[in-house]
């Protein structure tokens, strides 16, 4: 079964057009969009990837790396500010949400913060929260 928020080695299932079908096991397929599908590879190898949840509610993957993964802390710069929350760079094109209510302190833009990647269980989607007194303990 395929690892939300966590570097994973799947097998290729099929190719397509538009990228390829990874098996993530219970998780069901998962796409690898054409442009990050390794050049030579076929259905059979193994790819190493990082696996999120998609806008679309679906699992998706990436061979770029993030510079956090979930369970890990680490030191990330805010980029954006809006009333949902803040969203932090990550070295991934999508960026990470801090939600207001994972803030101590309203973050501000361009500074960086040390903060905790996890995984929320209703939504399966990463984020992030800068109240790391909670988490310290699970380390």
């Amino acid at each position: 079964m395929a690892q939300i928020g966590r570097i994973n080695r799947l097998k290729i299932k099929r190719m397509r057009d538009y990228g390829a079908h990874l098996d993530g096991g219970e998780s069901g397929d998962i796409l690898l969009p054409k442009t990050q599908v390794p050049k030579k590879c076929r259905p059979g190898d193994q790819v190493e990837v990082f696996v999120y949840m998609a806008g679309t509610g679906r699992l998706r993957a990436t061979t770029q790396k993030p510079d956090a993964t979930v369970g890990q802390f680490a030191k990330l710069r805010v980029k954006a500010n809006t009333s949902s929350g803040a969203f932090l760079d990550w070295g991934l094109p999508k960026d990470l949400l801090v939600p207001k209510r994972e803030q101590l302190a309203k973050m501000e833009e361009g500074k960086s913060y040390i903060v905790f990647v996890f995984l929320d269980e209703k939504s399966n989607r990463i984020i992030v929260s800068a109240k790391l007194d909670k988490f310290i303990s699970q380390q």
